[in-house]
């Protein structure tokens, strides 16, 4: 039974009343354990299928065995917890409570996790949201502030936590988890080697082909469609496939840091530009791939042209480059002179004024604005620079093409 105020030393009556008001949740001391339980299991149990812990036969169990004089707090998968202490024959009960706001998506998450039907997400947010937020050190102290009162002590000075078991009322629950049948599965991870395979190799169309598939499989796959997460693992797993492809770690590294800023101002979205972003960011792997594998160079070389090309914007200094490729100037250019025919600084030229045709081509920005984009800093130089790689003037070259 629980003890009325009146059986109870005042002074642990007052501790009591003062701890409940503190706390914001049930604190109450009894002497009947079958029926403090079960009046727990009625009252403050979801479903005892799926939170044993707070179910009669549980509770009466944990408490035959606890060691007496110690503060005991069961945490059970729910998210709940009781604190219990037992001394002579009485028992302190403080709770249930939790110490973890509800923030959005965190019941889907425990319903999902715990194989709980959906059916229970409802009557699980009711039921979380009705019991106060306590910190379990402030648990503790109430509790033996109600033990010195009641001329005992916590022989543990800790609060002892003891973790619980969750239930379920799913089908299956225990076994490994299994998101669809085998034959998708295996599908599934065919269609995704296919796809960094074709990174590999720099086949963009193939790339894009083994994703368009994965997103039509017959179960959906969760990553594939789940914003910023999925746009993220892609980009993970082609970094792999461009490293296996040959491509050199400075190289993938600027690409995928690329992408990275690109994905954190798109956000977390599930709109055309996350499509778009996946398929920009794909076909920019296999493009440096392609390109670094067709190139008949020695491997100083061809890294060379990786630093020009994935930094066109800035001036590229032959001493520098030296210096981080672990070469003298001098090597550096002898080198890069016999297999391309061009110095350093020719080729990044050239380079610079093939980016800035492409954008003559295909964009509407001003020659100006060109200009800034690949480097050049004064728009009169650069034109003289396309002048000399094009034979013609970029003004010239954009009407040529129609633009």
């Amino acid at each position: 039974m629980e003890l009325s105020a009146a059986s109870l030393e005042p002074a642990v009556s007052a501790v009591i009343d003062a701890v409940s008001g503190i706390l914001s949740c049930p604190v109450v001391v009894v002497t009947d354990i079958e029926h403090a339980v079960t009046g727990f299991e009625g009252a403050h149990c979801l479903d005892p299928r799926v939170q044993p812990a707070f179910a009669a036969p549980a509770l009466r169990e944990f408490v035959r065995t606890m060691q007496p004089g110690i503060v005991h707090e069961i945490v059970e998968p729910l998210g709940m917890s009781v604190a219990l202490a037992r001394w002579d024959d009485q028992l302190l009960l403080i709770g249930p409570y939790t110490h973890e706001p509800m923030f959005p998506g965190v019941a889907e998450e425990v319903v999902s996790r715990l194989g709980i039907p959906t059916a229970y997400l409802g009557a699980y947010k009711l039921y979380r949201t009705r019991y106060p937020i306590v910190d379990a050190e402030y648990v503790h102290r109430s509790a033996v502030a109600i033990l010195r009162a009641a001329g005992s002590d916590d022989d543990l000075g800790a609060l002892r936590r003891v973790k619980a078991e969750g239930g379920t009322i799913a089908p299956g629950y225990g076994e490994v988890p299994q998101s669809a049948s085998f034959d998708v599965i295996d599908e599934r991870y065919r269609l995704e080697q296919e796809f960094m395979d074709a990174v590999t190799d720099g086949s963009a169309e193939l790339a894009l082909g083994a994703l368009h598939r994965l997103g039509g499989m017959p179960q959906t796959i969760t990553y594939l469609n789940t914003p910023f997460l999925g746009s993220t693992i892609l980009r993970i797993m082609a970094r792999v496939a461009a490293q296996r492809g040959g491509l050199p770690p400075v190289t993938i590294d600027a690409i995928s840091q690329e992408y990275a800023q690109r994905l954190h101002r798109i956000g977390h979205t599930a709109d055309s530009r996350s499509l778009d972003f996946v398929a920009q960011m794909v076909t920019d792997f296999c493009l440096h791939v392609r390109r670094h594998r067709q190139r008949d160079y020695p491997l100083l070389v061809r890294r060379v042209t990786d630093e020009i090309e994935l930094h066109l914007n800035r001036r590229v200094s032959p001493a520098d480059l030296a210096t981080r490729l672990g070469v003298s100037t001098s090597t550096l250019a002898r080198r890069f002179k016999e297999a391309t025919g061009m110095t350093v600084a020719e080729y990044a030229a050239k380079q610079r004024a093939d980016r800035a045709a492409k954008l003559l081509a295909t964009t509407s920005q001003s020659v100006s604005e060109i200009a800034m984009f690949v480097g050049y800093d004064d728009a009169n130089y650069f034109v003289k620079v396309f002048r000399a790689v094009y034979g013609m003037t970029p003004t010239t070259y954009r009407r040529a093409q129609g633009r």
